[in-house]
């Protein structure tokens, strides 16, 4: 059997790992999670990171003892705010309408076929994000949430055995290691995966796992969230439950299983507890697979199933990126810090503590008052007010609040969260094209961070495709989101429309675009060509009216028949009337000018006749006068003819007269002439 068909094989099994030996599927395991123990361990400082942001951000408190029991511990929402703002500008301009994608035509389309596929290419891929996906729009609303505070996330996309799914996965649930060059040439990555006992009889049953004995209780189930979700939330997660879900690791790796020197791209699951591989599927198909003559791999293409949403690029990593925890941590503490000290400031000067005077002994050693502790003391005096010793504090210092304002200050500045960005008025004296080119500058900061998400965008979309290339119907039917009529309400598509060669496919939003008051501006600057006439009317209407935000578009473009009023029918009449007329006005003159033209043409050809005829007379006369010359000529000529014939006829009488006679002379001699 060649490589070749043993790849095939390889590729059409569901389960490779039930034609695997014991050891080898042991050796999996244990390999399995010694990569995964490996890429834990490369990012462990990192994780710290993330569970330290995810509290900072989502306001986990907690009691603070220093420097008394119960003390002030309010944390700033500057990260909050900012990842709060990121997400409500990016979502919406990331979705703007219900056209998420849009394609591309690659190549030269004459007859405007392929431009014809890519409408409907992408009319259906929108329809399936936003319609057959369920959790897709969901998904990307808390991407857009999550991304700002962590630095990056991650969404996987695949074909489940009957429907398109592309979820969200959170990046302590993929294991990578953090010094990777990207996620794509990572050599290894790790899903976590949990699966409840029900659902593992379900994966068996279907033949996606092997039946393999696992334990009844989950050993490793640290909960679906994160330390600081699960501070938030007040769960603690169980440690050890019959019902509580096993820990599957899905790594996405090469191993060498036909054995012939070159490591293919698999799919290994392992269960964490007991290191027992389930699963072993293909990670590439035919078309990634490249030989030479002998029949030898040269390269196997892995199919990726991971997309990587990056916020800003981390310098020492190519998978993990930073957020505004990274960016804003430090100063969100610092101001946390600030604002507990000017709380418990305030608090010790309102509610003031000292001593009372009972006798003369003060004990010795660190004894800390409360606020509003007033503390019996052993002394001897005369006077209340020498017996009544208030504890010395001071008023809250202006110099910390100007200090705390200075790190908010940072803050925002940092992550372009200002009073103008946040909606607040900027004042009445400054006029819109100065706070529209103010708010068009603060917002550069995020122009890179959107081009960023907007290439993740398309290299998730291009995943969608290739997956319905290879599973969507041969002919389906769906519906139009924004038909502009009609007709355009439903549509057909199949998997012929997925052909990869000729087409390219993008997200529909504009990466430039990271505000309303930017889209606004630009549907506005349409109206102006609108008036020149130099643009379709129709398409800059609905751009108009999609930067506006209007419901219905579809229904607000489909124009009725205009109805005119009485006044306005009177006044059409009129004008027709006044045509009439005029019309009739232009005929006449037409008719004259036709008739004069006649007449003219009339007059000219009998003047022209008149000519032609004199001409003729003319002609007769000289013709009858030649006629007449020739008549006499030949009547001279037939006389003269005459003259010569009576001359003719003399000479020969006396020509004969003369033969005669010279007969008569000689005798009847005979002549000898």
């Amino acid at each position: 059997m060649t490589n070749e068909t043993n790849l095939q094989a390889l590729i059409t099994s569901v389960n490779i790992a039930e034609e695997i030996d014991e050891n080898t599927l042991n050796d999996m395991g244990k390999t399995v999670y010694d990569y995964y123990e490996m890429d834990e361990g490369s990012r462990s400082e990192w994780m710290d990171k993330y569970e330290e942001y995810m509290k900072l951000a989502t306001q986990v408190s907690s009691n603070k003892n220093f420097p008394w029991p119960d003390a002030a511990n309010v944390k700033y929402p500057l990260l909050t705010i900012a990842a709060l703002q990121f997400a409500a500008r990016a979502y919406q301009s990331l979705i703007p309408n219900n056209k998420v994608v849009k394609t591309r035509v690659i190549g030269k389309d004459p007859d405007g076929v392929k431009a014809a596929r890519a409408r409907r290419v992408s009319n259906y891929m929108s329809y399936q994000l936003l319609e057959e996906m369920d959790s897709w729009e969901d998904q990307m609303d808390r991407t857009c949430l999550i991304l700002p505070i962590i630095g990056n996330v991650f969404k996987k996309t695949y074909w489940d055995g009957t429907k398109m799914v592309s979820e969200l996965v959170l990046p302590k649930d993929l294991c990578v290691d953090y010094y990777a060059t990207s996620l794509e040439e990572a050599n290894r990555k790790t899903h976590k995966l949990y699966y409840y006992p029900n659902e593992i009889t379900r994966q068996i049953r279907m033949g996606h796992f092997l039946d393999v004995d696992l334990p009844e209780e989950s050993n490793s189930y640290e909960g679906d969230h994160s330390e600081a979700e699960d501070e938030l939330l007040g769960v603690t997660p169980p440690t050890s439950d019959a019902d509580a879900p096993h820990e599957f690791l899905e790594c996405h790796c090469n191993w060498d299983l036909d054995e012939d020197g070159y490591e293919e791209p698999y799919v290994i699951t392992v269960h964490k507890d007991t290191k027992k591989v389930v699963r072993v599927a293909a990670r590439y198909d035919q078309t990634g697979i490249d030989m030479n003559d002998k029949g030898e791999i040269i390269s196997i293409k892995p199919v990726e199933y991971f997309t990587n949403y990056v916020f800003i690029n981390d310098p020492n990593s190519g998978v993990y990126g930073m957020g505004f925890g990274n960016l804003l941590g430090p100063l969100n503490e610092a101001a946390n810090t600030l604002i507990n000290q000017l709380i418990d400031s305030g608090t010790l000067d309102n509610l003031q503590s000292g001593f009372l005077a009972k006798g003369i002994k003060i004990p010795n050693g660190n004894t800390p008052l409360k606020p509003g502790e007033w503390r019996y003391v052993n002394t001897i005096g005369d006077d209340l007010r020498k017996g009544i010793v208030p504890l010395p504090t001071k008023q809250p210092s202006t110099v910390l609040f100007q200090l705390l304002g200075m790190m908010i200050q940072s803050g925002q500045q940092l992550s372009s969260v200002t009073d103008l960005m946040t909606g607040e008025n900027p004042g009445q004296n400054q006029p819109w094209s100065t706070t529209s080119e103010v708010l068009r500058q603060g917002l550069q900061v995020f122009s890179s961070i959107y081009k960023r998400i907007h290439r993740s965008m398309k290299r998730e979309f291009k995943k969608i495709y290739r997956l319905n290339m290879l599973y969507l119907e041969d002919e389906k039917y769906f519906a139009v989101l924004d038909p502009m009529g009609p007709e355009d309400q439903t549509a057909v598509i199949g998997k012929a429309d997925f052909e990869d060669k000729s087409m390219d496919v993008v997200p529909n939003s504009d990466p430039t675009n990271v505000s309303n008051a930017e889209k606004l501006a630009k549907a506005e600057s349409l109206m102006a060509l609108l008036q020149l006439g130099s643009v379709n009317p129709q398409v800059a209407t609905k751009r108009i009216l999609e930067a506006q935000d209007q419901e219905n578009i579809a229904e607000l473009m489909q124009m009725p028949e205009p109805q005119p009023d009485f006044d306005a029918q009177v006044k059409m009449q009129e004008l027709q009337l006044q045509a009439s007329e005029q019309e009739m006005q232009k005929v006449k003159v037409q008719y004259q000018a036709a008739r004069d033209e006649a007449n003219a043409t009339l007059t000219m050809a009998k003047a022209q006749s008149e000519v032609e005829r004199t001409e003729l007379e003319k002609l007769k006369v000289q013709f009858d006068a030649e006629l007449q010359q020739a008549k006499l000529m030949m009547e001279a000529k037939e006389k003269e003819m005459d003259v010569q014939l009576q001359e003719l006829k003399i000479v020969q009488e006396q020509i004969k007269a003369q033969t005669q006679a010279n007969k008569v002379n000689e005798g009847d001699v005979p002549s000898q002439t």
